[in-house]
């Protein structure tokens, strides 16, 4: 996934910007190699501007998770696992939401050079619409799964698709002035 300080959603932020630094830095490894780590918060406020017809700053407030990447033989990146326990907020407008921002976010790159990304439990999401000609950004609580390819121009991951089932806020919608 992404882990940029300038672009992306819950995870996805982290998604994209994970994908990005472990594809350029897979060492070397022998089977199935797996290197967990603790997740990093976005503790500093970013503002994306992108994804509303406004202006959006997120930040986590608290908590913790782990992110775990997995290599097969060769070193190759076979998949992205994040487990997180997080308080985030979105703010815009004089208007704020602080939402729970915990489960799980599993991306496994494809052969065809996309991502196919499932988010569980709470998360964030937003898409550039780009691909889609659909911008948005978006809280769900449930399931996810996002067919994904990164774009090195904006630094995100552009949707293709996306098929939720669950509930959601529409994020732009609930900070508008």
């Amino acid at each position: 996934m992404k882990v940029r300080r300038s672009k992306s959603s819950m995870f996805a932020t982290v998604l994209v910007s994970s994908v990005v630094v472990v594809l350029a830095t897979a060492p070397a490894a022998s089977a199935l190699t797996k290197e967990r780590t603790p997740l990093q918060l976005t503790t500093e406020p970013i503002v994306y501007t992108t994804f509303c017809p406004f202006p959006v700053t997120y930040q986590d407030l608290s908590g913790s998770g782990t992110q775990t990447l997995t290599f097969d033989e060769e070193g190759n990146l076979v998949e992205i696992f994040i487990h997180a326990h997080l308080i985030s907020q979105f703010s815009a407008n004089g208007n704020t939401i602080t939402f729970n921002n915990s489960g799980t976010l599993r991306v496994v790159p494809q052969p065809d050079g996309t991502d196919l990304v499932t988010l569980n439990g709470h998360s964030w999401n937003a898409d550039e619409g780009l691909l889609t000609g659909e911008r948005f950004m978006e809280i769900d609580t449930g399931r996810v799964v996002i067919q994904s390819r990164f774009n090195p121009e904006t630094g995100f991951n552009d949707f293709l698709w996306i098929d939720r089932s669950g509930l959601t806020v529409d994020v732009c919608a609930a900070l508008a002035a």
